[in-house]
């Protein structure tokens, strides 16, 4: 069955020519039947008009919340917020200041860029004008705090998903020198959610019915919320015609196609900071230590406005302190003791390039200009990028900005992560690399032709150009194709090789392979634009194809299991599993059984030998192993927990899974197909 949305061409008769007075902007917006912005404009001052506009129409409220939220003002509106977190933004925005940051990345773009923010910020206050703020639709009418924008504002907002550390604000905001009554802080103190996902795949001439390029961009990102996408089409007559898709509230096309190239990304496996530990004087908790000499920190006094509960202002101040490598953190359990100081160091610090690269790679007309434009600009944040054009190629590249350390700084980091346990559970539970910051060796390096000094330069990043096929799915760029590894001198902080890939991964690899039991792309082995769609979002469950078999086996052979005192009847769960297709489909019965039953094992069950898996991960096989359901009693132990479970939240042990797993729209259940990628090895998250 075919799972893809059919984008609507039919341009609607919402066509509309906007003008504004002084500037003489004139754009033309139409949108098809989906609601999708078609917007046509004489030059890029005039196309952002269109397009704040339109952006101002469909998501005016989201855009004048990150608006406040990038210049910290959101105490000023809101109080100091649930367990402070506005204060913590607001301090921290202001502590990194980002304002200013603002004004410095627009006064480095050039003058058609500059003339792109200026449209968008004037369309959109030309919409906000015309309407009104009691007036606006959405969850912000009549806010005090809705207000027109700037572009400084827009570039302002950029900042935020560009700098990662910026999500740190809870460390940043409370990070203070050591004191008995502050022996506690850390604790309050929790690690950022960041839960980003995506398949990205690359067809070639080798793999494509059609014999060019074809490209399936699947980011897995929230419907909801600043953190999501919107759809458009951006053209100047002899200039630009890109369609695809930006983050809310940015202007241009960050995953998108021309009539030449298309590309996607996904988010990287590799590491765009660096934490460090700094050795700390004795009596002077400011200062530490640094080869054989001490550094003093710095500090900046930070006013943020917070209202009160009734109504009033009141300005509070705190004290952010910074090493040389960045803003000092309040690590959670860690904190900052007199011994002791944590400070983090972000690749992104100097990262200018992105909306220049972006309007580039759309401006492409072959795969080596869209390669050019990575060579040339460096931009990309915190991405891989995956890429087809007319003439068939497929090209995959980590060129996500990377810390460039020294060949022995890493191979201390890789020794520390054994034997030092804060290395190695930092690395462990939240991927961050730890380094000594009181040795300078631990410094970054220049590299040649990078595009600012301390990060990996564009020519010594991992990157591979096919004409069968390549993909990724957030894992290291390793495996970007089950045939040809993409092997080599590449730093650690790229990702690892020789390592255990996700379930999500190796399911991807198996289908573009063509090795996975559906024949993905027919009999000829060769993708239509059809198969691909209905490949990816299959829905099959490669954990089940894994272990299922033989899980049911068991079961049948001990339909009665002990579980602490209670002997737990198993066997309609055996008949239930049997009967399923594998497949996480709404109607799918057995799904829900099943995945509550891999919910009772450990993550790290799902990548090794051990209590799931029989056959231990083989380097020589990485999407082969691990395989197999291990001996023991545990399997079917958890499919009794499994069992109790559904039982006792009365739910049939075959519930169809579109029962349980929807979205909540407007009140309304939106039953929605799918699964867990780490999980159950599903491709469509």
């Amino acid at each position: 069955m075919l799972r893809r949305i059919s984008l609507s061409l039919i341009l609607l008769g919402l066509s509309a020519s906007i003008f504004a007075g002084e500037r003489r902007y004139e754009a033309q917006i139409r949108r098809t039947s989906y609601g999708i912005p078609h917007i046509k404009a004489k030059d890029f001052g005039s196309l952002g008009y269109g397009e704040g506009y339109a952006q101002a129409e469909d998501h005016l409220c989201t855009v004048a919340d990150q608006v406040l939220k990038a210049n910290g003002e959101r105490s000023k509106y809101f109080g100091e917020g649930k367990q402070k977190e506005h204060l913590a933004n607001d301090v921290t925005m202001k502590a990194f200041g980002l304002a200013a940051r603002g004004v410095e990345n627009l006064s480095k773009q050039s003058a058609e860029l500059r003339e792109w923010y200026d449209g968008y910020a004037a369309g959109f206050n030309k919409y906000l004008a015309e309407t009104g703020v009691a007036n606006v639709g959405g969850w912000c009418k009549g806010a005090a705090w809705v207000r027109p924008i700037t572009a400084a504002d827009i570039s302002t907002y950029q900042q935020l998903p560009l700098l990662v550390t910026t999500s740190f604000a809870g460390m940043i905001a409370t990070a203070e020198p050591p004191a008995a009554a502050k022996a506690a802080a850390a604790a309050s103190v929790h690690w950022p959610e960041l839960d980003v996902a995506s398949n990205g795949w690359a067809i070639g001439k080798d793999r494509s019915a059609g014999g060019r390029g074809m490209l399936i961009a699947n980011p897995h990102y929230p419907w909801v919320g600043s953190n999501r996408f919107w759809e458009k089409s951006l053209e100047i007559p002899g200039k630009l015609h890109v369609y695809g898709s930006g983050l809310v509230g940015t202007p241009g096309v960050a995953i998108g196609f021309n009539n030449d190239v298309a590309w996607t990304h996904t988010v990287s496996a590799g590491k765009r900071f660096t934490v460090y530990s700094l050795d700390l004087v004795p009596g002077k908790p400011t200062v530490y230590r640094y080869d054989k000499e001490t550094k003093a920190m710095t500090s900046k006094q930070i006013k943020v406005e917070v209202k009160q509960a009734d109504g009033s202002l009141k300005t509070v101040e705190r004290t952010v302190w910074f090493s040389h490598y960045g803003p000092i953190l309040n690590m959670p359990r860690l904190g900052w003791t007199n011994q002791r100081a944590y400070t983090v160091r972000d690749t992104n610090q100097d990262n200018w390039n992105s909306t220049a690269q972006w309007l580039a790679m759309g401006q492409a007309k072959s795969m080596k200009d869209l390669q050019a434009a990575h060579s040339k600009y460096q931009g990309m944040p915190w991405v891989n990028t995956i890429a087809s054009s007319r003439e068939g190629l497929a090209w995959y590249a980590d060129n996500s900005s990377t810390p460039n350390l020294s060949k022995k700084a890493l191979e201390l980091w890789v020794a520390a992560r054994k034997v030092d346990p804060i290395t190695k559970t930092l690395f462990d539970t939240q991927g961050m690399v730890l380094l000594n910051g009181s040795d300078s060796q631990f410094e970054w390096q220049a590299d040649p032709g990078a595009r600012n000094a301390g990060v990996v330069a564009f020519s010594h990043q991992p990157q591979m150009e096919r004409t069968d096929y390549v993909f990724n799915s957030n894992d290291s760029f390793w495996l970007a194709n089950r045939s040809a590894m993409l092997k080599g001198e590449y730093s650690p902080l790229h990702g690892e090789q020789g390592t255990a890939r996700s379930l999500r991964t190796r399911n991807n690899a198996l289908t573009l392979s063509l090795e996975s039991p559906d024949k993905p792309a027919g009999d000829d082995g060769k993708f239509t634009l059809d198969e691909m769609a209905n490949a990816l979002l299959s829905n099959r469950s490669l954990t089940a194809e894994l272990v299922k078999d033989e899980l049911v086996g068991r079961c049948k052979a001990q339909p009665t299991v002990a579980v602490v005192s209670e002997m737990v009847d198993v066997s309609a769960a055996c008949g239930i599993l049997e009967k399923w297709n594998n497949r996480f489909d709404l109607e799918s019965r057995g799904a829900v059984l099943f995945r509550e039953w891999l919910g009772q094992f450990q993550q790290p069950d799902f990548i090794a030998k051990g209590k799931l898996f029989a056959v231990a991960y083989d380097p020589a096989d990485p999407v082969g192993t691990p395989r197999g359901l291990a001996d023991g009693p545990i399997a079917l132990e958890n499919l009794a927990k499994a069992v109790q479970l559904l039982r006792s939240a009365k739910l049939a042990l075959d519930v169809p899974l579109g029962e349980l797993q929807y979205a909540d729209k407007h009140g309304r259940r939106m039953p929605v197909h799918g699964g867990q990628g780490y999980v159950d090895g599903l491709m469509n998250m």
